[in-house]
């Protein structure tokens, strides 16, 4: 009986601790530098003019090389801090990442943007993620004077929403001053139109990937018609969570199909106090007037549009359209890149993405390589 007790508690021991390495694993291996490169880190948030105790300039930092060939300032997109981390995601593709462009010589400026760590804000208001981003700015800029942080060509690499808020805040006069980005890459992101139907595509794609029948589609499609011209007209009231399970439960005993009570529950978010504020402004950016004006401020700076050919995120139509806008696009210095085989992460794989499940797995691979025509454009090999 003795030795049945401790088989018992050896078993259960065991199962333990492969359900701990199936999940710590990859966030392990993923903190591991296995790079030779030296570089060092310098905390921006010293280098502050104001009293400042936000997230992302307690986050926001250098990794520098000693002799750097340039400096990539990277937006982080949506939900991701500055490690690429978001809710159900803790293994830190984004230091890995930050680690390859170190290997070929270049230097990183990266930071947790507004909400980042917050799983009850998902929907950051586009004017204070911008207002973070001209604060990480202006201290890379007083960094470089203060302690000699050595001159180099600067890119931006903004990542999904990253990309609007950039087209955005580089318009700024005091951000064009002192940054001053030879390059623009918008990578990960597709806009048919606003950046509240961006934000709808991805749930779309979502559940076409995850085998919802056309009936429910077609169905879907309209209720997201309703709430959005609902939302376009101004019409965005405050409904806190409780008031919203009302009215699913109402909903669901009214037979809705559940595809279609997990879409409405995810269109909550659009609702939700502390949402509203990105709710009304998606509306209302629109993706090609903001370029324009980006254009227009800063004629020079080169821009690169770069999707991923596996992106699990944006549905193959979009980036067909947001390819083709960029290629007959009038805006000069604009251009478009296909990562082949890149998904949303920049992360190389072999087959398009499958279903919700497996892109979750796919991300938690601490040996995926990167995509090497990014890797390429950000910094070239040299012979």
């Amino acid at each position: 009986m003795k030795k049945l007790i401790l088989i018992t508690f050896i078993l259960i021991g065991l199962l333990l601790v492969g359900i701990g390495t199936f999940i710590y694993l990859p966030t392990i291996v993923q903190g591991l530098d296995f790079s030779d490169r030296d570089f060092r880190k310098v905390a921006l948030k010293e280098f502050i003019s104001r009293d400042q105790d936000s997230l992302w300039m307690e986050t926001a930092e250098v990794m520098l090389p000693e002799n750097p060939d340039g400096y990539v300032l990277i937006v982080p997109d949506r939900d991701y801090d500055r490690d690429w981390n978001s809710p159900g995601n803790q293994t830190r593709p984004g230091l890995r990442f930050a680690r390859r462009l170190i290997e070929r010589n270049m230097a990183v400026i990266r930071y947790s943007p507004p909400g980042s760590v917050n799983e009850e804000i998902d929907l950051v208001d586009p004017a204070r993620s911008m207002q973070a981003l001209l604060d990480v700015a202006e201290a890379f800029y007083t960094a470089r004077q203060q302690a000699a942080l050595p001159d180099a060509p600067i890119t931006v690499l903004a990542v999904g929403e990253g990309c609007m808020i950039s087209a955005l805040a580089l318009q700024d006069t005091l951000t064009l001053r002192i940054l001053k980005p030879g390059r623009l890459i918008l990578a990960s992101c597709a806009y048919p139109d606003t950046l509240l139907n961006g934000w709808a595509g991805r749930i779309f794609y979502n559940m076409e990937l995850s085998g919802v029948s056309q009936e429910n589609m077609d169905t879907a499609s309209l209720i997201w018609q309703k709430h959005r011209s609902s939302i376009e007209r101004g019409e965005i009231p405050e409904i806190d969570e409780d008031a919203w399970e009302d009215r699913l439960e109402k909903l669901k005993e009214a037979n809705l199909a559940s595809d279609l009570l997990a879409l409405e529950k995810t269109l909550s978010h659009l609702y939700r106090p502390s949402n509203r504020d990105w709710t009304r402004a998606a509306a209302q950016l629109e993706f090609e007037p903001i370029l324009e004006g980006l254009r227009q401020a800063r004629p020079d700076m080169e821009m690169i549009h770069v999707l991923g050919e596996y992106d699990e995120e944006i549905h193959p139509e979009d980036r067909k359209k947001q390819e083709n806008m960029v290629r007959s696009s009038s805006i000069p210095n604009y251009r478009f890149l296909l990562l082949e085989k890149g998904d949303h992460g920049f992360v190389v794989r072999d087959e398009p993405p499958a279903s919700p499940v497996e892109n979750m797995m796919r991300r938690r691979d601490p040996f995926a390589e990167f995509s090497p025509g990014l890797l390429d454009l950000l910094a070239p090999q040299k012979d």
